[in-house]
């Protein structure tokens, strides 16, 4: 610590976390006004006279009193005596598990109305008049010049013409909440219902009621089919946003250019999913899962069109041959519905190398290949017939000018979306690609090995030359066993059948050579794709963001390439904030996925492609740990397109699109009710299509070498973190089993983290966001705020100063700063000594009760040979020395985002804690009870206890009710063998008592130490 940096932190004190206050409206009283009754599935009997909210009020009051022993005893650790109080109590008899469940969901249920609130905070303004007012302003400055004078229509056009910004719906596994809680917290914080009505004070009180009492968890099968279910009720919300969107245009238009209005197809905001089409590390989607869910999205949209040209047709003027256009519109729609749903049934079948499946798959494959000529697989044929509808309504004057918007809009639809509810998006990783060309280049080294890349890119160069397109069926769906060519069979298949001029992204993760594009590119040739295929390279791992804009300008010098650019009109690339986050640090990745955006807009200009559009999509997610603003959704996206970028590309006259993914259940919250989403797409319009500022004076831009510096520590200690077998550790010991499945993609631990093979745990085998998760769980976001401390303190004055003068330095930070303000070391330090066998020796001195010192000290023996507590104490420290020297480096900044989590929240995060803590040790306690057996059961005692110690649950408890039934079989004994037998064997014992009395239990205070994860993330915000 620097001179400076010691004598601020002598002169500041830190002051107490004030007593938790429930924060509560005069509607939001009903949880702390009545008792609060347990979840349907409450594991404990329930007391329908215990207030939980006074309970919470004095476990408050206690920890205040811990925290300021803290004050005077630095070895206090408040968190930690909040635990034993709360098992006090149990030991006594004044409180019991039905209790603590009870605390547990009201502490839920209020932290769900504090999210509430705050997620009404990152949408703004909610009232659905005043943000399609909003969208008329802006459309209006649109529409004129700096001085107010209206633009020529061409300029118009091209204005609302280009699509500026996409909405990438993905599948991520932060499903928290059941699809009922998900509308319901979206409901509160817009104040209207899923139709769209204003609550009112009952509906509003009804509907917190029917929360309190209902269970804080993701719905029981968050599969894949589900989450599809639920991406696709997030894009019909959008498709209606963005049809109020068009409609503000067209209306403007209408004004200001009378003649020529209906001539227009608005774009600017494009929605795209990979719900079920993200193939990268899942081997557990088909080929038919993913040809499945895209015919379902095309039955749907279709629906829709049909929908709509009815309503139109039953408001338009009675015309012959208007209604002659319009029914030979819904013919076709019908019998194109008809078709896909035949086709739906039989991909429907998750297995496609049955020999059923490979019947029906071939019967309906014929018949598509058949009736191709006559299939709808463009939606060119129904604009032309819009058009020709227009133009005759047009002929009726103003009693047809609903009917003529509402068609506007219709074609508008039509060509942006195509026939699907949303543009495609597949994804694969550079691996499999390799594999697929492996033997075709001879690659017998990594593609980038300086030995060979260049004679590699040759041969690939010369396969481009030389390749021809070649045909495919389903048989060859099903008989190609190389993921990445079946995958690009997928999409050929979806061009030819379900949509041919509707472009697919092909996303490529891990792209950090020219090599692996080239042989995408490659592919598409092959299988005849290219020409409506946007190949994206993923740069996300710190050697891909290093490398990112070379492997562009090396893919720009391939004449292949660059001519496939220029064709498409559009170079992609996809930047990552999940992996990036966690090897680099969070802000750091921001900062170089920042300078990699300028370094990519430059490569157009040195190429000389002014007419192609530079397209970037970020899949940050919904997190501070995957790279998402905690403060607003106009942070978040200047947080990843900040003003000074977009105001550089405007200077420069380069097209550019901004995407965005919006990952998951945390992501789906904005676009599950249709006023959520018309907010969120009025912010996004509001920020992309307004004016940015250049911010030419911002030192963030100017003092490079200081940004370098300080972003260059942070990443020293993240990439020392995760290198160090002892973060793994941390992580591995009890984290994985403190969350809730949350998606379809399952976190699987790739060890038993066991005390005998603790020393082959790797940090990097944890995917990001479990491992962000689990930090959260643990109570310190290390690879958001770790680092930062030691960066600041290399020179505070300094970093006051750029704090002070830079907006984009402020912006990035405020990431940090809400990490502080969830982090708790002394959480992270009670969880660490559950496995310190000299602290269990302690308590059992100091306890009076017999048989409580005896269970301590059988833990104590059980943990004198587990390294964890001693490993996980050496990454303590570290991480206690940073966050000691951020703490006094923010307190030279003020609060900034600190302030998003009032002093409630935090307090309520730390009685969370404490209630986890105490469950765990009664788990602890539990296990020292388990009788012994025999070692014909392949495992022994003491290899059991050590799995309850990492929290291994629910498979201890199925093997212990193997080991010790509850219930005899008796079948047998019972059998006439003609003598009888009073003789019986061990394996018949009756193990009733041992089931009731410990794993029953075991099972019930796992499934409560769950639930509390839930309740922390929803006080955090987000999950991972």
């Amino acid at each position: 610590m620097t001179a400076a940096a010691e004598k601020i932190a002598r002169k500041r004190t830190t002051p107490p976390l004030p007593i938790l206050e429930i924060p509560v409206t005069p509607t939001e009283s009903l949880i702390a006004e009545r008792p609060l009754l347990a979840p349907p599935t409450a594991q404990f009997p329930v007391d329908p006279q215990f207030n939980a909210a006074e309970l919470a009020t004095d476990l408050s009051l206690h920890l205040e009193r811990f925290m300021r022993d803290g004050e005077e005893d630095p070895f206090t650790n408040p968190v930690f005596h909040l635990a034993l109080e709360i098992e006090k109590r149990l030991a006594t008899g004044g409180l019991d598990f039905g209790k603590l469940e009870q605390l547990v969901q009201y502490l839920s249920a209020e932290g769900f109305l504090t999210r509430a609130r705050r997620f009404a905070g990152k949408l703004g303004e909610t009232e659905p008049d005043t943000n399609t007012e909003h969208l008329r302003r802006l459309v209006q400055t649109l529409a004129h010049d700096k001085e107010g004078n209206p633009l020529p229509f061409a300029a118009f056009r091209r204005t609302v013409e280009r699509e500026a910004f996409g909405i990438v719906i993905t599948a991520h596994p932060t499903f928290t909440l059941s699809g009922e809680l998900m509308e319901t917290l979206a409901v509160l914080a817009t104040g209207r219902g899923t139709d769209g009505v204003p609550l009112t004070a009952e509906l509003r009180s009804a509907m917190i009621a029917r929360m309190a009492e209902s269970e804080h968890r993701p719905d029981a099968d968050i599969s894949l089919t589900r989450e599809h279910a639920l991406s696709v009720q997030a894009l019909t919300n959008i498709q209606v946003a963005l049809r109020r969107l068009y409609t503000v245009v067209f209306e403007a238009a209408a004004v200001l250019y009378p003649e020529h209005w209906t001539e227009l197809t608005p774009k600017l905001i494009t929605v795209a999913s990979w719900v079920g089409y993200d193939l990268d590390g899942r081997s557990d989607i088909t080929w038919t899962d993913t040809l499945h869910k895209r015919l379902t999205v095309q039955v749907l949209q279709l629906r829709h069109y049909l929908n709509e040209l009815v309503g139109i047709r039953n408001t338009a003027p009675d015309d012959e041959e208007l209604r002659h256009t319009l029914e030979q519109i819904e013919s076709r729609l019908v019998l194109a519905i008809h078709e896909v749903m035949d086709e739906i049934q039989v991909f429907a079948l998750h297995d496609p190398d049955t020999a059923d499946a490979h019947r029906h798959i071939q019967r309906i494959g014929k018949r598509m290949h058949e009736d191709q000529a006559f299939r709808l697989i463009s939606g060119g044929m129904l604009v032309e017939r819009v058009n020709r509808a227009i133009r005759l309504l047009r002929q009726h004057g103003e009693m047809a000018a609903g009917a003529v918007l509402r068609l506007s809009v219709l074609r508008a639809e039509l060509e942006n979306f195509g026939l699907g509810i949303a543009h495609t998006h597949v994804r694969i990783n550079s691996t499999q690609l390799h594999n697929a060309i492996r033997k075709v280049v001879g690659l017998e080294t990594a593609p980038d090995d300086p030995r060979y890349r260049q004679s590699y890119l040759e041969r690939l160069t010369t396969l481009l030359d030389e390749v021809q397109p070649v045909s495919i069926n389903f048989g060859s769906l099903i008989t190609e066993r190389t993921s990445a060519k079946r995958l690009f069979m997928i999409v050929a298949q979806m061009l030819k059948y379900s949509d041919s001029t509707t472009p697919i992204r092909f996303l490529i993760a891990e792209s950090e050579t020219a090599f692996t594009v080239l042989t995408a590119l490659y592919y598409a040739r092959l299988f005849g794709v290219e020409n409506r295929l946007d190949i994206s390279p993923l740069f996300e791992t710190e050697r891909a963001l290093e490398l990112g804009s070379r492997v562009i300008d090396a893919l720009l010098e391939n004449p292949h390439y660059r001519a496939y650019v220029e064709k498409r009109g559009r170079l992609c690339i996809q930047t990552g904030y999940s992996d990036a986050g966690r090897y680099l640090g969070q802000t750091p990745a921001a900062a170089s996925i920042e300078r990699l955006r300028m370094r990519v807009a430059r490569l157009l200009k040195k190429h000389g492609l002014p007419g192609v559009q530079l397209v970037i999509f970020d899949t940050h997610g919904e997190s501070i740990g995957r790279g998402a603003h905690p403060a607003s959704l106009t942070n978040r996206l200047s947080y990843i397109a900040p003003p000074a970028w977009l105001h550089f590309l405007a200077t420069e006259g380069i097209s550019f699109k901004q995407e965005v993914s919006f990952q998951g259940g945390d992501g789906f919250l904005y676009f599950v009710t249709e006023t959520a989403a018309f907010a969120a797409v009025t912010r996004i319009a509001e920020y992309i299509l307004g004016e940015h500022e250049s911010n030419a004076d911002d030192p963030f831009y100017e003092e490079s070498d200081y940004i370098t510096e300080i972003f260059t520590t942070v990443k020293e200690f993240q990439v020392s973190l995760m290198r160090d077998p002892n973060y793994a550790v941390m992580l591995s010991t009890i984290g994985p089993a403190l969350l809730l499945p949350s998606g379809s993609r399952a976190f699987k631990r790739q060890h038993d983290s066991t005390a005998e093979n603790i020393d082959q745990q790797s940090a990097t085998q944890i995917r990001a966001i479990p491992h962000n998760a689990i930090l959260q769980q643990l109570g310190l976001p290390a690879n958001v705020i770790g680092g930062f401390g030691a960066a600041i303190d290399k020179d505070p004055k300094r970093y006051v100063a750029m704090h002070a003068r830079s907006p984009r330095f402020r912006q990035l930070l405020g990431v940090v700063e809400y990490g502080f303000a969830i982090a708790d070391p002394e959480a992270l330090k009670a969880y660490i000594d559950t496995l310190d066998p000299g602290l269990w020796l302690t308590l059992a001195a100091r306890t009076g009760d017999r048989g409580r010192a005896d269970e301590m000290r059988q833990l104590a023996a059980h943990l004198e040979d587990n390294s964890a507590h001693v490993r996980q104490m050496r990454i303590y420290r570290k991480l206690l020395r940073d966050h000691a020297e951020l703490r006094d480096g923010l307190a030279l900044s003020g609060a900034g985002c600190s302030a998003l989590l009032d002093p409630a929240t935090r307090t309520g995060l730390r009685l969370l804690h404490a209630l986890r803590l105490a469950l765990i040790h009664e788990l602890f306690r539990l296990a020292t009870h388990i009788p012994d057996f025999s070692s014909q059961h392949e495992t022994t005692r003491e290899r059991i206890i050590n799995r309850i110690l990492h929290l291994d649950i629910p498979s201890v408890v199925a093997q212990l009710e193997e080991i010790f039934p509850a219930t005899a079989d008796t079948e047998i004994e019972s059998s006439d063998f003609g003598e009888p037998a009073t003789y019986r064997n061990d394996e018949s014992q009756n193990y009733r008592q041992e089931n009731e009395r410990i794993f029953r239990p075991m099972t019930a205070l796992y499934e409560v130490i769950l639930r509390i994860g839930a309740a922390i993330t929803q006080r955090i915000g987000f999950l991972g």
